[in-house]
């Protein structure tokens, strides 16, 4: 028979109520509570109580309920007896229990369920885990049913080990039945902890797997959207500057090529030109706006040791015929080097 991993190592633990009718009606109620270890099932606890109280002891391990007393009919059958064997079993409000002898005769123990059915619905609302419902009458000639503790501990470690003998089957969870629904939410609940934990734990791992991912997609976003702002804004420079570009190629700058070699030989040994700008702006270059430039005007700017030497330079660039105007901007003497600084504008 095919166990489920060895799942009844899961239910150590078991408990036997044994509800014993009394001839007055009353009903009077021993629970034992058993534990499976090396050696085998043992008693750990054995209990009185009465109807109304179970719901305090929290069974939550699986229950074996036995209805034992007056009331409960033990009937041999012959085995061609079946017309008396179906009126026992067919009918719905009896509760019963069979053993076949070797001889072929059938023992069937039944009472009617009106007996006990108050006691099923308190374990029932207190969410027993019954797997089974053994019936344990009075034999004929018996007046009162044995109750002593030492009678009621060997039938609850007989059940509890004929329970364990059996084991827990595919067959047990597939069929259902109050067996097989029993043991389906006991074994859930066994695992149910386990589960989720792994179930938090994978929730963890997600999140935190998330967050990482949506941090590096967050920065990501951010890397792609200052290259596509650094690619647009080299665009525009680019046609800035290509618009720039036209706008002075367009202005004639080359019809001043003669004049700037005549500038350059005026030019004395002593003094350095840093700067020659040819129609130099008015102001700065706004973006989407015209190129706006000084016409027919040349800007100079160099160093000399010698301020003498600019006002010669100056005075040859006046003479000369290609020069309409010279005027010297600036003349500036650096404290650090000594040298002097000058600008000249021209005027052609």
């Amino acid at each position: 028979m095919n166990r489920i991993g060895r799942l009844e190592k899961m239910l150590d633990r078991i408990s036997v109520i044994f509800a014993f009718l009394q001839q007055d009606g009353a009903m009077k109620l021993d629970v034992v509570r058993l534990v499976r270890g090396k050696s085998g099932v043992r008693v750990e606890e054995v209990q009185e109580v009465i109807a109304g109280d179970i719901g305090e002891m929290k069974l939550k391990e699986p229950t074996l309920f036995v209805v034992a007393g007056h009331g409960i009919i033990r009937k041999v059958f012959h085995e061609e007896d079946e017309d008396g064997i179906r009126r026992v079993t067919e009918n719905e409000d009896i509760i019963w229990e069979r053993f076949d002898r070797d001889d072929g005769e059938r023992v069937i123990c039944f009472t009617r369920r009106d007996k006990i059915v108050l006691l099923e619905e308190e374990l029932h609302g207190y969410q027993v885990p019954v797997i089974e419902t053994c019936l344990w009458g009075v034999r004929p000639g018996e007046e009162i049913l044995p109750t002593s503790r030492e009678r009621v501990r060997e039938s609850a470690i007989g059940l509890a080990e004929r329970f364990y003998h059996r084991g827990v089957t595919w067959r047990d969870l597939l069929k259902g039945g109050k067996r097989g629904d029993s043991l389906a939410a006991l074994i859930a609940g066994k695992i149910k902890l386990v589960a989720l934990l792994c179930l938090l734990g994978l929730l963890v791992v997600n999140y935190m797997w998330n967050t990482s991912v949506r941090e590096k997609y967050a920065s990501l976003q951010l890397e792609i959207a200052s290259l596509e702002r650094d690619v647009s804004n080299r665009e525009e420079l680019s046609r800035e500057m290509e618009r720039v570009v036209r706008e002075f190629e367009g202005s004639g700058t080359g019809r001043v090529s003669v004049v700037l070699d005549r500038v350059a030989a005026l030019v004395p040994p002593a003094v350095n030109l840093d700067m020659l700008v040819v129609n130099p702006l008015l102001k700065g270059l706004e973006e989407g706006k015209s190129v706006v430039t000084r016409e027919g005007c040349l800007e100079l700017s160099g160093v000399t040791a010698d301020p003498g030497q600019v006002t010669l330079f100056t005075g040859s660039l006046s003479s000369s015929a290609f020069a309409r105007q010279v005027k010297l901007v600036s003349l500036d003497r650096n404290r650090e080097t000594g040298l002097y600084h000058f600008k000249i504008w021209i005027g052609l």
